[in-house]
């Protein structure tokens, strides 16, 4: 029982491991062809408590993130697709 355990952890951080490089290899491929990066508008907005349990936003203007065109982050900017699905960024301040 504990060789069926061991051998399916190693199976699983195997297809990790070949899952991150595949996904390296295809981004410096896209990266010398100048297709690696992309960018999005993310509202960052600060949400402040006031007494009384009162809640106040303040959001900025949307700024440009620049983001990479693959499955996982890389050169430590997040992929286009998660950025995509986080375009409102809030923030809590006390």
């Amino acid at each position: 029982m504990r060789r069926v355990g061991f051998a399916i952890a190693l199976g699983v951080f195997a297809f990790c491991v070949l899952a991150y490089f595949v996904d390296w290899l295809q981004f410096q491929v896209r990266k010398s062809q100048g297709s690696a990066f992309g960018s999005m508008l993310v509202v960052r907005t600060e949400v402040v408590r006031e007494k009384g349990g009162k809640l106040e936003y303040f959001s900025d203007p949307p700024q440009p993130t620049p983001c990479v065109h693959a499955l996982l982050p890389h050169e430590d900017r997040p992929a286009c697709w998660w950025l995509a699905r986080h375009i409102d960024e809030q923030q809590y301040m006390n």
